[in-house]
């Protein structure tokens, strides 16, 4: 299928899942409540429901979505193993440690730190993966890479179940929801930070894109070009650390969406990343809205957190890889 194609189709999708995201919830809004929006006649609680619940959530599933899936697709180049994601090497888990002792224990819901200490807990460790799995000279073991950042999401897994146990019964329902990736208490200005932190790290991003192709080859081939091969991996686990970082501070722990919005483009289109890219973001946008709709649906009270419903279907997916694939 061309690429004019594909990307028309998943435009179309995209515009239909935010439309349905704001439409449906507990209340499902009807054709006389749209008009009446439109119109400036609606009740002071429906544009309440609208404007200020149910438009920053859906916004900020999107962007969410598109963030985690654009992290997943730099991991994945940058190891050259299609397992890779921001949840499995760690990032997440520690960026959202770090977010959970801030929310946990000393603030009340500021929201213009939040993506620095995630992007601090992120960093420490995608680090702590790059250090265990660093050779010497600019060489990295690709294979070990992986199994580290099965240790350390597991290491700040277990630091983050303590914390809960410690936060203040106030506190608990607000932290454990987010940390289940709900996208519940969304608000605008949680919208307008993440928007200018993924307006700044896409931009460098597109920027820096001719080189993950590049990092295709293997290192010998990269380094007799020319290629930096360590400096320009470090650069990429940054970007791709400090997107999903950004993301897990105000969406929650979002996990697998960086690996199926990858596969998924991988899959419907070849060609350069410069041409892959955008697409992998429309998925990922895709994706969490329409988790993120299925949840509040599913249940006649109450609604699942996308965290949830994606690790649903993230979870075989990522076995079935696993078994198809010889080697991490």
């Amino acid at each position: 299928m061309k690429k004019k194609y594909i990307y028309s189709i998943f435009s179309v999708l995209l515009f239909f899942s935010l439309v349905i995201n704001i439409l449906f919830g507990r209340q499902i809004l009807n054709l006389t409540d749209i008009f009446a929006l439109m119109t400036g006649n609606a009740s002071t609680t429906l544009e309440l429901t609208v404007f200020e619940l149910r438009l920053p959530r859906t916004i900020l599933a999107a962007l969410g979505g598109a963030g985690l899936g654009a992290a997943g697709y730099l991991l994945q180049g940058v190891t050259r193993n299609d397992l890779a994601d921001a949840s499995l090497l760690g990032i997440n888990s520690g960026a959202g440690f770090f977010v959970l002792i801030y929310l946990g224990f000393f603030a009340q819901g500021s929201g213009f730190l939040l993506p620095v200490l995630a992007l601090a807990g992120g960093l420490l460790a995608v680090f702590a993966v790059y250090g265990i799995a660093h050779q010497r000279g600019p060489f990295l073991a690709l294979d070990k890479l992986l199994l580290a950042g099965i240790a350390v999401n597991a290491g700040f897994g277990a630091l983050t179940l303590l914390g809960t146990i410690r936060v203040a019964p106030d506190r608990y329902r607000f932290v454990t929801n987010w940390l289940a990736g709900s996208l519940w208490g969304a608000s605008w200005s949680y919208v307008l930070i993440l928007l200018g932190w993924l307006v700044l790290l896409i931009g460098i991003t597109l920027v820096q894109l001719p080189y993950l192709d590049l990092l295709q080859l293997n290192d010998e081939q990269a380094l007799g070009i020319g290629v930096k091969v360590r400096r320009v991996r470090l650069r990429f686990l940054f970007l791709g650390a400090a997107l999903a970082a950004s993301c897990v501070a105000f969406c929650g722990n979002l996990a697998f969406v960086g690996l199926l919005a990858p596969h998924i483009t991988k899959t419907l289109l070849k060609g350069r990343t410069r041409q892959r890219f955008p697409l992998t973001l429309l998925i990922g946008a895709l994706i969490v809205l329409v988790a993120d709709t299925l949840g509040r649906l599913i249940l006649t009270s109450g609604e699942l957190p996308a965290g949830v419903m994606i690790a649903i279907c993230g979870a075989p997916y990522f076995l079935i890889l696993l078994i198809q694939k010889p080697r991490l």
